[in-house]
């Protein structure tokens, strides 16, 4: 099994950045791949919330509603994805619930 990054609930150690976890060649695709899609599933639900602003600015409420529900969504890609990180990093103990964000 490969290294993996230590938690910042661990003794000694100091928490890392996203950066440098994409970056460190010896973490392994599987949890870079969780890392990307994390990644691209935050700043998407960030562009639905701007995309639902527009739409209702331009009038059009129906729209801005289904990019309401599409950021909704969203919350649960990325609970899912925060889960199979701490799964991969054995924090599986205590699977995240609610806000993605919080």
């Amino acid at each position: 099994m490969s290294r993996v990054p230590e938690g910042r609930g661990n003794a000694g150690t100091r928490a890392r950045s996203l950066r440098e976890l994409r970056e460190d060649p010896e973490v392994d695709q599987t949890f870079q791949n969780l890392l990307k899609a994390l990644i691209l599933n935050l700043e998407l639900r960030a562009r639905y919330r701007v995309f639902e602003f527009e739409a209702s600015e331009d009038g059009h409420t129906e729209i801005a509603l289904r990019f309401d529900e599409l950021r909704a969504a969203q919350d649960e890609h990325i609970t899912t994805l925060m889960n199979g990180l701490r799964l991969r990093l054995g924090e599986a103990a205590t699977p995240a619930t609610g806000d993605p964000l919080s």
